[in-house]
This record gives structure tokens, C-alpha cells and sequence, in this order.
């Protein structure tokens, strides 16, 4: 718990380590988040961890009376349901890439490590618009229409408040976002790599695939982990603490959206009357079996 994904941080030649069981503490905090508004109040019950198919509820209605184009509230809060299942989406990506990385080494295990951390950074560019947006919700929409909507959900106002100051310009998030999730600084590259050279830490690798889309520049993985790693202040190829409470911190922040987000839009449906009905979805093979590893490392915490 609280590693660092295998090929993530290790040198292609020998696969970045051996392989591991365990979850990461990002796939662990991962574990929270979860395809619905599970706790919002719309409905009850939860999600069972790993079940072959998983019962949801559908909530249908008039957009045109829930959300009215010419309200206020309506188009910011799109741009956080947007943000939100963006997020939840990587969330579950990160869990199942995290999954292959522990059981992987060699060549695979770099390759895994390089998507991982590809997911990390988008997920950092996802809570920075959600941050953006919520910005713009909390101009736009007065403080007692969100009271008042929010009205007995005491976790959704804690939830919204935690996010609004964790996201600030100088966060983690907002600088793994500018220099290597929304953007590629030619000056931040350059940097790290020039850097990375000095220090002998650059793997003068690729890995070319004749299968679509499978192929990696693997060479650019350590300067985009390292660029993650400065953001947060630590040295380039920074510890498994820091890992550890920085991944935990992203992940919780993505709890703390789809709280918020999931209450705001359970209280409009309840407003208007709406109800749900049952319905099952599929849960992938590889995220029951990333959840199944999660469960058991969990277990085997509670009984030490």
C-alpha cells in the first residue's frame, strides 16, 4: 500500500521492479468513487463491490422543467456533471490500469506505468474544471437558492467548500494541470529533461507495437512522473510517502465532487417530483477483479 506503480518509476530494462499484489493507495482511495449518487438522498442503497452486474437507478424527466436553459444554475451545473463523470470515469480507469500494473513486469509493466500516470494527469485536468465551474456556479447562483436546495445535506455543503479551497492556483492539481495535464510546457520538458540527463535518470527507450494504439514513447513517461513529483514539491522521483498523501488527497477530492455535485442534482429531481426506477448494468471483468484486490488488502489491514 502507498507504492508507486511498478514501470512508473523504474527503468524499462528490467520492468520497473517485480510485480506486486497489493493495490496502490490511489487505486485504494480510488475505491470510493463510485458510477452513481450513491448517499445523495435521490435514493438508497449502494453499490456491492464486485458483483457481476449492479443494480442502479434511472431517473427520468422534462429537462426543460429541471433544468431550464434560461436558469442561472443550469449550465454551470452541467459543466460540474460533465467534470464529475469525467472524473469518476479515470477513477475507475485508474483502478483497473493500477490493477494490470501490480501483476505486471518487464515491457508490460512499462507500458502500464506510462498509462497510469497518464490517467493521474488527466484526472488533475478534470478537477480543475469542475473547480472552474463551480467558481462560476457559486457567482452566478445566490447563496440562498444553494441553501436552500442543499437544505439538509449537511455533506454536500462540507464537501463543496473542502473543494472550492483545495484547488486554489498555486494546488497541486492546478500545476500538474498547466505544465504536463492540459498542457506540454517546451520549457518545463526541457527542463526535467536536462535535468533528468544530469543525473542519469533518463531510459533511452520505446516500445513500437504493430497492434493499434498499443505502441509508447516510453523515453517521456519518467519527465511527465517527474513533472507530477515537482508539482507537489518533492524531488524528481519523489518517495512512496509523498505518493501516498498526494494521491490520497487527489482521490479525495474527487469524492468530495461527486458528493457535492450528486446532492445538488438529487435535490432538483426530488424537487420536481421525479422518480426511479431499477435497472442493472454490467460491471467489467477487470474492475471486479481490481475491487476483489482492493477488498482483500483491506480485510488483511483490518486484521493485523
Amino acid at each position: 500500500m502507498g507504492r508507486r506503480p511498478n514501470g512508473a518509476g523504474g527503468r524499462i530494462a528490467d520492468g520497473g521492479g517485480e510485480g506486486t499484489d497489493g493495490p496502490s493507495a490511489l487505486a485504494t482511495a480510488c475505491w470510493t468513487v463510485r458510477l452513481e449518487m450513491v448517499g445523495s438522498g435521490w435514493y438508497g442503497g449502494a453499490m456491492a463491490p464486485t458483483p457481476t452486474v449492479a443494480p442502479v437507478k434511472v431517473g427520468k424527466f422534462n429537462p426543460k422543467l429541471v433544468f431550464p436553459p434560461d436558469d442561472k444554475l443550469t449550465v454551470p451545473l452541467f459543466r460540474l456533471m460533465l467534470a464529475t463523470d469525467d472524473a469518476r470515469y479515470v477513477g475507475t480507469l485508474l483502478v483497473m490500469t493500477d490493477y494490470q500494473v501490480s501483476h505486471a513486469t518487464g515491457i508490460q509493466g512499462a507500458l502500464s506505468g506510462g498509462q497510469f500516470w497518464y490517467l493521474f494527469r488527466l484526472l488533475c485536468l478534470h478537477l480543475k474544471e469542475a473547480h472552474n465551474a463551480l467558481n462560476t456556479l457559486v457567482n452566478c447562483v445566490a447563496n440562498s437558492r444553494l441553501n436552500e436546495l442543499l437544505h439538509g445535506r449537511p455533506d454536500a455543503i462540507e464537501a463543496m467548500e473542502r473543494f472550492r479551497l483545495a484547488v486554489g492556483p498555486d494546488s497541486f492539481i492546478t500545476k500538474v494541470r498547466d505544465s504536463i495535464g492540459s498542457h506540454y510546457k517546451q520549457v518545463d520538458i526541457e527542463r526535467m529533461y536536462r535535468s533528468d540527463l544530469a543525473a542519469g535518470k533518463v531510459e533511452g527507450a520505446v516500445v513500437a507495437c504493430d497492434v493499434g494504439g498499443l505502441s509508447r514513447f516510453t523515453i517521456t513517461d519518467l519527465i511527465a512522473l517527474h513533472l507530477i513529483d515537482e508539482a507537489g514539491g518533492g524531488e524528481s522521483g519523489g518517495g512512496d510517502a509523498e505518493f501516498s498523501r498526494r494521491c490520497g488527497a487527489v482521490t479525495d477530492l474527487v469524492e468530495d465532487l461527486s458528493t457535492f455535485v450528486g446532492h445538488l442534482v438529487a435535490a432538483l429531481l426530488k424537487k420536481h417530483g421525479v422518480e426511479a426506477t431499477d435497472d442493472t448494468i454490467e460491471v467489467p471483468a477487470l474492475l471486479r477483479a481490481a475491487w476483489d484486490a482492493i477488498e482483500q488488502t483491506g480485510a488483511e489491514g483490518q486484521a493485523e
